[in-house]
């Protein structure tokens, strides 16, 4: 007699300006099956995000996002009955009891204080399983008084603070950038692509910084983002992709001498690589991170300006950071939970099942 695959739904946040928890849900998916590859994987994503045409998972396409299609998502987790839905910052409340009326342990992820109020909603804390607040304790704040008393009174766990979730970086650089090897190299990333601030593009910035920063001995590595439309020509100094599989970005980041990043999931991996950081806020919810980043000592912010982002390029090359803090990869507390959360009982070393 066999026994039917666990099914896992992933309803990420997908559009076409961020990207950061579609490519956090693909790190944890890709993970999984890795650790285990009878699991039937399945993507709820609007169908506009450019991320779409391309998930490697079954993937189920919306017009819009989750949190607007209300009874479409309802309707189409009561037909999967999933054993596991994973919503990352998105969905409604109806839609997680959905879930759990559908029988499946459901999952919300967070990853500032508006996302996480949610995640303490009572009409939808009352169907949560579990909550990752996938971002640093110090900059999010512990549980508040009112928080720890809405969990006594539903009976409910204590959210994991997981930090910030990505792949574990290889210890050779992929071969497509052997021309790195060996030398100074900085990465430069804004975000997924689209983000823009008083209508300059957050990428062409970047990498109007990049040109003036890099040289043929210390060049820069430019990731645009898989929402950024534009051409970015690449020069002797500075090497233009459009994006990267999560673990050859991870691997490229842990041997630079300088990260320079938006203020979103790319800042908090580099963080946890211990790595020499300039960090520009470039989306509504970063301002505060990034400050209190900087405030720690993590990080070097900048504004979205070409000037203010090459002085502080160079104050962090003359200068580079040395954090003291370590912090534990979240991608192995996410999939000892998931794990949990269907009754199985592996445990994880690097990624991989003991």
């Amino acid at each position: 007699m066999t026994t039917a695959a666990r099914r896992i739904v992933f309803l990420p946040v997908s559009s076409p300006k961020g990207i950061g928890e579609y490519m956090r849900s693909l790190i944890i998916a890709e993970a999984l099956i890795q650790a285990d590859p009878t699991l039937d994987i399945q993507f709820v994503l609007n169908r506009h995000a450019p991320a779409a045409a391309s998930c490697p998972f079954k993937t189920h396409l919306l017009n819009n996002s989750a949190t607007k299609e209300k009874a479409v998502v309802n309707q189409l987790i009561a037909e999967l009955r999933p054993d596991l839905v994973i919503f990352d910052c998105s969905g409604r409340a109806s839609q997680a009891r959905a879930a759990k009326k559908a029988g499946a342990k459901v999952v919300f992820l967070s990853q500032h204080k508006k996302k996480r109020a949610k995640g303490f909603a009572l009409r939808r804390l009352s169907a949560l399983d579990a909550h990752w607040i996938v971002q640093f304790k110090f900059v999010d704040g512990d549980l508040t008084a009112l928080e720890r008393f809405k969990l006594r009174l539903l009976n409910k766990d204590e959210p994991i603070f997981t930090g910030p979730v990505f792949s574990a970086p290889l210890a050779e650089l992929p071969g497509e950038f052997s021309q790195f090897a060996g030398k100074a190299y900085s990465v430069w990333a804004a975000g997924g692509g689209g983000h823009q601030v008083q209508g300059r593009s957050a990428t062409e910035e970047f990498y109007q910084a990049a040109l003036a920063v890099a040289t043929p001995e210390q060049p820069a590595l430019l990731v645009a983002g898989g929402n950024f439309t534009g051409e970015l020509p690449a020069t002797d100094s500075v090497t233009v992709v459009k994006s990267l599989p999560n673990q050859q970005l991870m691997t490229l980041l842990n041997q630079a001498v300088l990260i320079v990043s938006g203020g979103g999931d790319m800042m908090g991996q580099a963080i946890v690589l211990g790595k020499n950081i300039v960090a520009v806020p470039v989306a509504g919810d970063q301002p505060d991170r990034v400050l209190a980043c900087a405030a720690a000592g993590l990080i070097y912010p900048a504004t979205l300006a070409k000037a203010d982002i090459v002085a502080q390029c160079h104050k962090a090359m003359q200068k580079p950071l040395q954090p003291e803090q370590q912090f534990e990869p979240g991608l192995q507390l996410v999939l000892k939970d998931i794990f949990r959360l269907l009754g199985r009982s592996e445990a994880f070393s690097k990624g991989q099942p003991a």
